[in-house]
């Protein structure tokens, strides 16, 4: 049986109708409680864009399961659809935010007013446009990640040396070995050259740690064949026993 088949979309049809209806009884509740009375433009505004910005929230989960279940992203798409929705949902509660601030804050103003009221819709929209900024530059940069992760995973632009992808709670330190780093003197910023010494004998020299807790590099070696659990100490190399460095044979893990 299809497990995502009539009875799944039905069910999301009915979360579809059921959620916007919950959100508009939820804020039709909150502003009657805190206002009163829902009366005039501007707290008529407030819950409309209360309530079509939370059933817009509530939606996210079936947008990224309808993805996942068609399968028409790959990793790059997923992060940036994530990404998007994130900073929609943020830009909407912004948004939301700033409107029932005002309302709250010039009820008297407005209630008593016939129409928009120029200092509400200043300030509201003014306090948006002030708190995007942050976000603004949360998703250039967050783009730009994305972009560059992408262009090196798809080959477009290869770069001089090799790059494995390993999740990064699979690349961390066990934490009586990341206390003992934080406790040495960095080998380069942000980061200690060491040699690994596994529990089966083996050495791995020249693994650069992040942070003293992250495994973000190896020298030297093609693959990282180790699991930081297989670890039972680590050494720090000198600054005069670092090896030449050649950006080829350098093993970045991402």
């Amino acid at each position: 049986m299809d497990r995502f088949g009539f009875k799944f979309w039905l069910s999301w049809i009915l979360w579809f109708a059921a959620s916007f209806i919950g959100a508009a009884i939820l804020w039709t509740f909150i502003l009657t409680s805190v206002f009163g009375r829902i009366q005039g433009s501007e707290l008529t505004l407030s819950w409309a864009v209360a309530v079509f910005g939370s059933w817009f929230v509530l939606l996210i989960p079936f947008m990224r399961k309808k993805e996942q279940i068609w399968k028409r992203l790959n990793d790059d798409q997923e992060r940036a659809v994530d990404a998007w929705l994130t900073a929609m949902g943020s830009f909407i509660g912004l948004l939301v935010a700033s409107c029932l601030f005002w309302s709250w804050r010039l009820a008297d103003k407005i209630q008593a007013g016939d129409g928009f009221d120029p200092a509400w819709s200043k300030a509201v929209f003014g306090t948006w446009l002030f708190l995007l900024i942050p976000f603004l530059i949360w998703m250039y940069r967050k783009a730009d990640d994305i972009m560059k992760t992408a262009m090196v995973r798809q080959g477009a632009v290869p770069p001089p040396f090799k790059t494995v992808m390993i999740p990064r709670s699979e690349r961390l330190l066990p934490e009586a070995l990341a206390e003992k780093l934080k406790k040495i003197p960095p080998t380069l910023p942000r980061g200690h050259v060491v040699t690994v010494l596994l529990k089966d004998g083996q050495r791995i020299p020249d693994v650069f740690v992040l942070d003293a807790c992250e495994i973000a590099g190896v020298y030297n070696r093609n693959s990282l064949d180790f699991n930081p659990s297989q670890i039972a100490d680590v050494e720090l190399i000198q600054n005069e026993r670092l090896p030449a460095y050649e950006e080829e044979k350098w093993l970045k893990i991402a």
